[in-house]
């Protein structure tokens, strides 16, 4: 399982058990990228502990605004000075998964799989449904592709035209274009990409206009 984003940071005083620490996003990623993600990993250079994975006996992370609150979970103190490291996993799979044309294994189901962005955002790969909600700013959103999965966009705005995108990298929406441009409430699209990552369009409602 690929890593979402990877960080260091010292600690400038101890965590003690069920102790805070809060660090900043991995460059790239926001709180609508990693928020759901989990299968994360946690090292300090003390070696005491060697590798911890997130969960309820190690640590448990929470997404804010602009840093990420680690909690410490494993029983005992992590002491200042000690240089904390931490990898965010992919989103989980929830024992399901898709199968291609040839029956093999697809991509595993993220967990939740929905995303409801109200700002433009790096989407998780694997997400499954991406809702774009906002009146009046509009919304980018980028999502690199994940072969033999489908997807769904939906403007869920209540009102305006504001002429929300998704860019999509590693595929296509439909062999060539890349960008889906959803500028009223209700419009929406599904899609599915095959194992080279080319979508086709199963559902256009409201004509999303792709590009």
């Amino acid at each position: 399982m690929s890593s979402l984003g990877y960080i260091t940071q010292v600690l400038a005083a101890d965590v003690a058990n069920n102790g805070t620490v809060a660090v900043s996003y991995p460059s790239g990623q926001t709180k609508a990228s990693l928020a759901g993600s989990s299968s994360g990993d946690l090292t300090l250079n003390d070696g005491a502990a060697g590798i911890l994975n997130e969960g309820a006996s190690n640590f448990s992370l929470a997404y804010g605004a602009s840093t990420i609150t680690v909690t410490n979970l494993s029983g005992y103190t992590w002491s200042a000075g000690t240089t904390l490291k931490l990898s965010f996993g992919e989103n989980a799979p929830r024992g399901s998964y898709e199968a291609n044309v040839n029956g093999a294994g697809g991509a595993a189901l993220a967990d939740g799989g929905v995303v409801s962005l109200t700002a433009s955002a790096a989407v998780a790969p694997g997400t499954r449904t991406i809702e774009l909600n906002h009146a009046s700013v509009v919304i980018a959103a980028t999502l690199k592709v994940v072969p033999n999965t489908t997807l769904i966009i939906k403007n869920n705005s209540a009102s305006g035209t504001a002429a929300h995108t998704v860019t999509l990298s590693g595929g296509t929406f439909d062999g060539t274009t890349t960008v889906a441009t959803l500028n009223a409430p209700n419009k929406a699209l599904a899609v599915y990409f095959d194992s080279a990552g080319n979508g086709s369009i199963l559902a256009n409602v409201g004509t999303v206009t792709l590009a």
